[in-house]
């Protein structure tokens, strides 16, 4: 268990350190963007989904990308991920 409370940070502090309101956090949950993990009453976020939670917070509040529009984002930029890993295997394997 002490593993997993140093991955997590708190929401609300996450939340005033970025200026973003708690509810847009819950939305994206929601929406199965990120998680919100709840350890004796206090919510958390993990440490690996700050990045994400960050750049989602600046397309919504700075271009007024609505919540589809994040998801279709996130969605998109995972999709770009898995296939540079793919690319990146079948490089080494061909390369062997």
């Amino acid at each position: 268990m002490d593993n997993l409370n140093e991955d997590l940070v708190s929401l609300d502090r996450f939340c005033k350190s970025c200026n973003i309101d708690l509810t847009f956090v819950y939305s994206l949950a929601e929406h199965d963007l990120c998680e919100i993990i709840v350890v004796e009453e206090k919510q958390y976020v993990l440490q690996d989904d700050l990045s994400l939670l960050e750049r989602l917070s600046r397309l919504h509040y700075e271009l007024e990308i609505n919540m589809e529009g994040l998801y279709a984002i996130a969605h998109l930029q995972g999709k770009i991920e898995s296939l540079k890993e793919e690319v990146n295997y079948l490089t080494r394997k061909l390369n062997s």
